[in-house]
């Protein structure tokens, strides 16, 4: 990995960003995702996108654009806002057509235009300490495109790398026989040749571009394998089994220790992107919520 030590103005000169992946239908979730987008349903006690916006957030990311269905971007407006709330920016863009996770990037990219950005997909979990303390230094003091991968004991059911001599090899979708198991989570980092690689892309059987395919178009010798590592929590939150198993980490983790898990507003507090009085002044306007009671037990 090349390490970076870039100046404030190197840091500033370069545009800088996160997409959060937010549309699709949710199929899996039916009939709970017939008339709502999955991503504004409940991880215990906050929306699903609260979550996956918190990713981007621990990783010191202020400009975000969000890729919705075209029918729940009030929705989300009506949650999230313009970003003042967090004291970031919020831009929304739209997919027409669910064709797969590099289009809906390159759609975020022609309205963003980032140079540098990290994907997260809306319906991944992510909790850990030191996770996230590298995760910040891989995106602002690297210049490498990077993927994230945790271990599972069912492969078959995601992305998953081979490897050869402790190096990267392939990257295969759904493997029918075992590879390893090491899967590919919903977390990138891709640069401003993003739009460039995609234009090579051809659709897939499945009639979508695959993130596989974009990754290799990169070339896999240049591309940074993260481990998420044993402390640190991830789920998949788009299935119902865990849905449930997810909402119940949060419980736990937030009746024993007495803290929040994954708040924007929290994160944002302490990043120092909105002040006590903000902070303050939005407990106030969901008064009487429980998310609210725990927001202020958590500032103490």
């Amino acid at each position: 990995m090349l390490i970076l030590d870039l100046s404030d103005n190197q840091k500033s000169s370069m545009k800088t960003g996160g997409i959060l992946l937010a549309g699709g239908k949710g199929t899996r979730l039916y009939p709970n995702t017939k008339n709502v987008n999955k991503h504004l349903l409940p991880i215990y006690d906050k929306p699903m996108i609260y979550y996956s916006l918190s990713i981007l957030l621990l990783a010191k990311i202020k400009d975000i654009t969000i890729i919705c269905n075209p029918e729940d971007e009030p929705d989300y407006k009506n949650l999230l806002g313009d970003g003042e709330e967090f004291g970031i920016k919020i831009t929304y863009s739209k997919q027409d057509s669910p064709e797969g996770i590099p289009h809906a990037i390159n759609t975020a990219l022609a309205k963003s235009n980032y140079e540098r950005f990290m994907v997260v997909l809306g319906d991944n979990f992510l909790y850990g300490r030191e996770f996230f303390n590298s995760l910040e230094n891989t995106f602002y003091k690297s210049q490498d495109i990077s993927i994230y991968y945790q271990k599972v004991r069912n492969p078959e059911l995601y992305g998953v790398i081979k490897w050869k001599d402790n190096k990267i090899e392939d990257l295969i979708e759904k493997p029918k026989m075992f590879i390893s198991n090491d899967a590919v989570i919903g977390l990138y980092i891709f640069d401003k040749e993003f739009s460039d690689h995609f234009q090579k892309l051809k659709k897939s059987k499945r009639g979508e571009f695959e993130i596989i395919d974009i990754i290799k178009e990169y070339k896999l010798t240049n591309t940074v394998t993260n481990y998420v590592g044993r402390g640190t929590a991830w789920f998949d939150m788009g299935s119902s089994e865990d849905f449930f198993n997810s909402s119940q980490f949060v419980k736990t983790i937030q009746d024993r220790q007495g803290l929040l898990v994954c708040s924007p507003h929290e994160i944002s507090y302490r990043n120092e992107y909105i002040d006590i009085k903000n902070l303050k002044n939005y407990m106030k306007s969901i008064n009487g919520s429980e998310y609210s009671l725990n927001l202020s037990r958590s500032i103490g």
